[in-house]
C-alpha cells in the first residue's frame, strides 16, 4: 500500500521562478544577463556565477551554474551510485475548472485568491490538484527543458516543492514514524576530535577541526533527513523555456508539470544506485474525507495561455 499522509485544504498561488526565491529548495540555471530575475530589484537578485571568455572570445562561459550532490554514502545499502542521464517527455496536464473555495494558502494569507469582484475578464483561472510528492534523498536532480523558447507564451512548466518537516513531526501528523527513515548524518566524535577541541593545534591557531563536508555545502544541497513534507508551506513556481532547475538532495517536489499546448522534453541528470527506495521515495496526499478538496494550485493564464504570477516578487494583481 503506498505511503500516504493527510493533506490540508489549501490553495497555492504561483510565483516567479528566481534563484533567490528557490534557494532553499535547490538552484535555477539561467543566463544571468537575460533571465527574468535580472530585471528585479537588487534585494531579489543573486550575484551571477563567475564567468570567463571561451571559444576564442565568441562565448561567455559561466562556471559552476549548478551543484550536483552524490550522498549515496549515507544510504542504508551502501551501494555506490553512478551518474545517469534520462529523458522525460512530459505531456500537458489536464486542469479542472475554477470553483470558489474558502481554502486559503497558509503562507500567503493576505491574497484574495477567490475574490469574486468583477474584473476585466482577461484572465482564465483553472485548478491543479497536487496528489503526490516525491524526493530523491541522496542525489540532486536537474531538469533541463529542450525545444522550448523563452518567449513561448503557450507552454510553460510548474515547479512545486515543499520544505521538510523535522522527523519528530511525522508521529504528530501521521501517528507513525517517518515512512522512509534515513541514517542520522551526525558524526560521532572521535578521541581526536575531542582533544582537538580542547587545545589549539600545534601548527595552527585554530582551536577546532575544520568544518565537515556537509557544512561546506549550500543549504539546499545538504541532506534533509527523514521528515515528511511541510504541506502548509508548499510553493509553486512557473518556469520559462530558458530555465533549468536543480532539486536539492532530499527536496520534496511534485512530478514535473507542463501547462499549455504541447509536451516538453526534459533531459534529467542525477545519480542513482538502482535501489528503488533509495533512489526515489513517494508520499500520496489524502485530503480529509469530509473536505471538498485537498492541496490545489491556482493557475491563472491570459488569452495567449501565459501563466500569471500571483504571489511573491513580480506578482500581478489580476482579478477574475
Amino acid at each position: 500500500m503506498p505511503t500516504s499522509m493527510p493533506a490540508p485544504s489549501i490553495r497555492i498561488p504561483i510565483e516567479l521562478l528566481t534563484p533567490t526565491a528557490f534557494a532553499q529548495f535547490g538552484g535555477v540555471i539561467e543566463n544571468p544577463a537575460a533571465a527574468p530575475s535580472a530585471k528585479l530589484p537588487i534585494p531579489h537578485r543573486m550575484p551571477p556565477p563567475d564567468s570567463v571568455n571561451a571559444n576564442q572570445g565568441s562565448a561567455t562561459k559561466y562556471l559552476h551554474v549548478s551543484h550536483m550532490s552524490n550522498l549515496y554514502s549515507l544510504a542504508p545499502s551502501k551501494k555506490p551510485a553512478r551518474a545517469v542521464m534520462n529523458m522525460f517527455v512530459c505531456a500537458p496536464r489536464d486542469l479542472k475548472p475554477h470553483e470558489p473555495s474558502q481554502s486559503m494558502p497558509s503562507s500567503w494569507g493576505d491574497l484574495e485568491l477567490d475574490d469574486d469582484d468583477e474584473g476585466n475578464g482577461e484572465f482564465n483561472r483553472q485548478l491543479l490538484d497536487v496528489s503526490i510528492l516525491e524526493r530523491h534523498p541522496f542525489t540532486t536532480q536537474t531538469f533541463i527543458p529542450m525545444g522550448l523558447s523563452q518567449t513561448d507564451r503557450h507552454t510553460q512548466y510548474l515547479v512545486i516543492v515543499a520544505p521538510t518537516l523535522p522527523a519528530s513531526a511525522s508521529r504528530r501528523n501521521t501517528e507513525r514514524p517517518p515512512p522512509y527513515p534515513t541514517p542520522n548524518i551526525a558524526r560521532k566524535k572521535s578521541l581526536k576530535d575531542i582533544f582537538a577541541r580542547a587545545r589549539p593545534r600545534p601548527y595552527s591557531n585554530e582551536t577546532s577541526p575544520p568544518p565537515s563536508a556537509f557544512s561546506r555545502l549550500p543549504a539546499s544541497a545538504r541532506p534533509k533527513g527523514p521528515g515528511l513534507p511541510d504541506l502548509k508551506n508548499l510553493r509553486a513556481f512557473v518556469a520559462t523555456g530558458s530555465q533549468a532547475v536543480t532539486y536539492g538532495a532530499g527536496t520534496w517536489h511534485a512530478p514535473m508539470i507542463v501547462i499549455g499546448d504541447r509536451p516538453i522534453d526534459f533531459v534529467v541528470v542525477q545519480f542513482a544506485n538502482d535501489v528503488g527506495i533509495e533512489d526515489c521515495q513517494e508520499i500520496h496526499l489524502k485530503p480529509n474525507s469530509s473536505a471538498s478538496e485537498g492541496i490545489v494550485v491556482t493557475v491563472d493564464s491570459d488569452g495567449s495561455g501565459k501563466v500569471q504570477v500571483k504571489a511573491g516578487v513580480g506578482s500581478v494583481k489580476a482579478k477574475l
